[in-house]
């Protein structure tokens, strides 16, 4: 009984043990898809412009257009006028409209009421799954998880609003304009078995959903997570609100963390990342991007007002994904900040980063200087940025570098890249990535370096033939 009783005491203590490794056991990095303003479609495209500093926002005002020339909106309306310039800016994807819903079982019928947030997570899933060298076939057996959020729904409304009748509505339209079918139209449409759910906490969604999958990870809930988020700008109507709110940049630049920040520049967008457990990227045959280490997400409810940001909310956010991801502070190289190009939101920011970070010696960016803000989708871009960097071994540079916001807490050990640099030397190469939601909710990551990563060449995908959408074929829905 002696001996018998020892060894379940060991039995007992190398099935902790194993529950321990599991919980703190990081997640491959495996496929990125994404769709970016500036026609930047894929991880390839995305870290040149990266590398090389550019902004690619246009530097002219203009109507997003569908394929067929038509505007999104009147701009003859005269109820716009006095938004005109607000609406012009903004960082705006080409082809929304076009769909290649044959490819994905899609019919006619249904094709026409999806909200095309829908469609592009769709499609760029496919990619990413594809880059992860996860097609069908790879796939089968496996359980996938998914995880995804999306922008305001404004299709449906935009219709409405430009008087399509309402005898146009299908049943289809339930679930093609509701935010729950963007989690069911990626699993549906691509085989997926396994959890699959929406995230919404606003701008901090993807890294509120990349925590979630990486617990379903760790339970073994599934054995590879998707997670995206899309967001497009349908409608004027949300536009309108942010100028009326005076979030907007005036000048239609967006330059977060320097001197002539003066608000966002809202941007449109898809990211989609592929993880699974780190144990078992030798079982997938795919070499990782970077892994991630773990993060923490939290609402600063005891604010005074819920639209105001919290320095200390946001250190508290940092602090406790440090220790969630067993990474101490002065480990840290690189943080891509939240940083929407607002004056007060970079002097917050920085502020925390200062309080979270000190010890160390920190690089700090913000995609939104090259591609604007992406809003839903911007925590995807953050995410992906922070993963090529990793990958590529290089901080890149951040656009206005040259002249940092004079009153933030900059000193020798907390700056801005001025030109993109090797990354800097040390045992762990580690980065974090800060997402901030509107309505309070944050979110932070710790990414590390992979042993041997891949870098952002896009490895051929599957072929899609771009049809026309059914909807702007007869002229339905716009």
């Amino acid at each position: 009984m002696a001996h018998l009783q020892t060894l379940s005491q060991k039995q007992l203590v190398l099935a902790l043990a194993r529950q321990r490794a599991a919980d703190t056991q990081g997640a491959a990095i495996l496929g990125i898809g994404c769709r970016l303003p500036g026609g930047l479609d894929g991880p390839a495209a995305y870290w040149d412009v990266l590398r090389s500093g550019k902004d690619v926002l246009p530097a002219s005002e203009r109507v997003p257009c569908d394929s067929t020339g038509r505007p999104r909106w009147n701009p003859a309306d005269g109820e716009l006028a006095p938004w005109a310039g607000e609406l012009g800016r903004g960082g705006y994807l080409d082809g929304v409209d076009l769909f290649d819903a044959a490819r994905f079982g899609v019919g006619a019928e249904e094709a026409v009421q999806l909200d095309p947030q829908q469609r592009l997570l769709l499609t760029v899933a496919d990619e990413a799954l594809a880059d992860a060298q996860l097609d069908r076939p790879r796939r089968a057996g496996h359980r996938v998880g998914v995880w995804t959020t999306v922008g305001t729904v404004e299709y449906h409304h935009a219709a409405l609003r430009r008087g399509t009748p309402l005898d146009a509505v299908s049943p289809y339209a339930a679930l093609g304009s509701a935010p729950s079918g963007s989690a069911a139209r990626v699993a549906h449409g691509l085989g997926l078995d396994g959890p699959a759910l929406t995230v919404d906490t606003a701008c901090s969604s993807t890294l509120v959903a990349v925590q979630l999958a990486l617990a379903a990870l760790r339970r073994d809930e599934c054995d590879v997570a998707v997670v995206g988020a899309a967001n497009l700008l349908l409608s004027p109507l949300s536009t309108v609100a942010c100028a009326r709110a005076g979030m907007l940049s005036p000048t239609g630049r967006s330059r977060p963390l320097t001197a002539h920040a003066d608000g966002h520049v809202r941007a449109e967008g898809c990211g989609v990342v592929v993880l699974c457990r780190q144990s078992d990227a030798a079982r997938f045959a795919a070499t990782p991007y970077a892994v991630l280490r773990g993060g923490a997400v939290y609402q600063h409810g005891s604010r005074a007002d819920i639209a105001a940001a919290s320095a200390e909310g946001q250190r508290h956010t940092m602090e406790a994904a440090l220790r969630s991801a067993g990474v101490r502070a002065e480990e840290v190289q690189f943080v891509e900040a939240h940083a929407n190009g607002s004056r007060l939101g970079g002097l917050i920011e920085t502020e925390a980063l200062a309080a979270a970070y000190r010890g160390g010696d920190l690089l700090v960016g913000s995609h939104k200087a090259n591609i604007g803000y992406l809003e839903a989708a911007s925590g995807a871009a953050g995410l992906i940025k922070a993963a090529l960097a990793l990958a590529h071994r290089e901080v890149p540079a951040h656009p206005g570098a040259a002249e940092p916001e004079p009153q933030a807490p900059w000193s020798d050990t907390l700056r801005l890249p001025r030109e993109t640099v090797a990354w800097p030397a040390a045992d762990r190469l580690l980065a974090g990535v800060s997402a901030v939601g509107f309505s309070g909710t944050q979110a932070h990551v710790l990414l590390e370096a992979a042993a041997t990563p891949r870098t952002a060449e896009d490895r051929p995908g599957p072929e899609h033939t771009d049809v026309r959408s059914y909807w702007a074929e007869q002229n339905r829905w716009t």
